[in-house]
């Protein structure tokens, strides 16, 4: 044990001779919801555990004393996860200068910087646990029987038994020569670790109410020579007062006060359905998307699908990750301005896209059967997934021209398409017709019965499905995961663009169930969630709401109740220009309280 006078003090570097009835306003006590996880999460601080995906991220810290104070030039953020036999902690802490030097358990941690967690299970300011660790993942804990206020002792010989933890360093460790990013901790606490003091009987159930809080040591280093010193105070000789940024501030420099924890509600449910949105480059500097990012991460967003040149993928996803969003690159992939012409589709009438538009000047298909047209999409495939930082690609245009148009957009055509039109059937390219009758001996462009225009059909599905099937396992190869935009439900899919999207085996799907393009009320968009989910019970199906159609009152919010009453395991939003204050209002009402 150690012995040294005021050693409550050195173990606790937030306590000051302040009294509690000095404390002026009080700042507002967070609450964070913790869910659970089905299975047991790997602690390699690597956070890369799929059970982390959808576990949002809390707020992030502020300085100890709350607003009175600056906010804190380095992001730190946590997120909890709890099953049957463990509470997980995971966090992040931004930082430039990856410094730490205790190596013995129980050494004072703080003298370092660090991270640090209090928890007291049953609330009462009594009997709660303290946790420190540094980069080098060297821990210290101990046991308090009431704070030092209330003159509380320490014991630091109690130690959470069982208790798995582990850090990775985005950099290297006292090392100022290079430049480093931040440092991630993971932590799995078995029940019975807090039941050896408190003699809690179970595990929490769902809506149990612990008192937690956290908080992050952070000296004020230079370098001289070659190593990291603390910055001294010239009159003293001493180094200067650490920062302390916290979970939920306490409004004095001292975490030890636990009537100003924040709450941990302990739910049974999943963790809530991720939130996406579309968007394009535009034109932002980096200010510009950090600003967008910050947006984006109040508002509950957990994805972006973006379409953009590989260098600024690279760039947002970077910025990205310290707000636990993830980055896919949306391609338009067999709709291409790029393409050669000799690749592009042919109607059934003859007619090529080269010099016959459909519908519109930018509609460029290819014609999947064309092996250069899959080499040349593999390429582009190849150049996204070796984007750093990348989580996914998200195909749109993944296939064929519209063969019949959706009901409310044929107006603008001069359209009334009631059935197949010969001039919008497309798949006809020579190259894919010659391999169609080498197999079944029959020209499709003659007229066929009715076996055979089924064959015909399957035969355009099957090319496209293989294209997607070599793109999926490009992309899988990389460690990515691959999703696409689709109509509305499979069958229409079929039907109105030729594509079997149900049969793909990506990792999501983003229907486009935009209700107004078929003349529908927003109840529609239950009921292609439940078609969907039907047929896909297994595999994550997006809800894209096409947010124009929405801005009128509470259609909005009625559009994303209808989508996950019908089973969506998570909303799209097209698109980000398109959130207005009235949207965004709706979003965060949702989006917080699932939260």
């Amino acid at each position: 044990m150690l012995k040294r006078p005021g050693l409550a003090l050195l173990l606790l570097p937030f306590f000051t001779f302040i009294c509690w009835s000095h404390l002026q306003a009080q700042p507002a006590l967070l609450s964070y919801t913790c869910y659970r996880v089905s299975s047991g999460i790997t602690v390699d601080g690597s956070l890369s555990d799929p059970a982390w995906k959808d576990i949002p991220w809390s707020a992030p810290f502020s300085d100890i004393e709350g607003d009175i104070r600056s906010k804190p030039p380095l992001l730190t953020r946590m997120k909890m996860a709890w099953s049957d036999n463990f509470l997980y902690v995971a966090a992040r802490l931004e930082e430039p200068h990856l410094f730490a030097t205790l190596t013995e358990r129980d050494a004072i941690i703080f003298h370092d910087p660090d991270f640090e967690m209090f928890v007291d299970p049953d609330g009462d300011a009594k009997n709660y646990y303290e946790l420190e660790i540094n980069a080098l993942g060297t821990e210290m804990d101990l046991f308090m029987s009431s704070s030092y206020i209330a003159g509380g002792k320490y014991n630091l010989s109690w130690n959470l038994e069982g208790m798995h933890t582990a850090v990775k360093l985005e950099g290297s460790l006292n090392r100022p020569s290079d430049s480093d990013t931040a440092w991630t901790i993971e932590m799995a606490i078995p029940w019975q670790a807090f039941r050896s003091e408190t003699h809690t009987d179970s595990i929490p159930g769902p809506g149990t109410r612990w008192r937690i809080n956290f908080s992050r040591v952070e000296w004020n280093l230079a370098v001289v020579g070659d190593v990291y010193q603390k910055v001294t105070d010239p009159a003293t000789g001493k180094p200067l007062p650490e920062d302390n940024w916290v979970w939920s501030p306490t409004g004095v420099i001292n975490m030890h006060v636990p009537e100003q924890w924040g709450f941990l509600e302990f739910s049974a449910k999943p963790p809530p359905r991720r939130w996406w949105v579309w968007m394009h480059q535009g034109d932002r500097t980096k200010q510009a998307w950090n600003n967008a990012l910050q947006d984006l991460d109040t508002l509950g967003i957990r994805g972006i699908l973006l379409g953009t040149d590989t260098a600024t993928l690279a760039l947002v996803s970077s910025l990205a990750e310290p707000y636990g969003i993830d980055v896919h690159a949306w391609i338009w992939t067999m709709n291409r301005g790029d393409a050669d012409t000799a690749w592009l589709d042919y109607n059934r009438l003859g007619q090529s896209l080269a010099t016959e538009k459909a519908y519109v000047g930018y509609y460029n298909f290819m014609n999947p059967a064309i092996p250069e047209v899959r080499d040349f999409l593999q390429v582009k495939f190849g150049e996204l997934a070796s984007v750093k930082g990348l989580k996914g690609i998200h195909m749109d245009y993944i296939r064929y021209v519209d063969a019949i148009l959706p009901s409310g957009l044929q107006p603008k055509y001069n359209l009334q398409q009631d059935s197949v039109m010969p001039q919008f059937d497309y798949g006809y390219h020579p190259a894919m017709v010659m391999q169609f009758m080498r197999q079944y001996g029959v020209d499709p462009r003659q007229n066929l019965d009715g076996e055979t225009d089924s064959l015909w059909l399957a035969f355009r599905l099957g090319e496209l499905n293989a294209t997607v099937s070599l793109l999926r396992d490009l992309v899988h190869n990389h460690n990515l995961a691959i999703t696409a935009a689709v109509f509305p439900t499979p069958a229409m899919s079929r039907e109105m663009v030729r594509q079997d999207w149900d049969s793909w085996k990506l990792d999501a799907y983003f229907p486009m169930v935009y209700h107004n393009f078929y003349e529908k009320q927003v109840d529609w968009v239950q009921k292609v969630m439940e078609e969907n989910k039907q047929q896909l019970p297994e595999t994550p199906v997006i809800c894209g709401l096409y947010l124009p159609a929405l801005q009128e009152g509470n259609q909005f919010s009625l559009a994303v109740s209808s989508a996950l009453t019908g089973g969506a395991d998570g909303i799209a939003l097209f698109e980000y220009r398109n959130v207005t204050h009235t949207i965004r209002k709706q979003i965060k009402s949702i989006t917080h309280a699932e939260f």
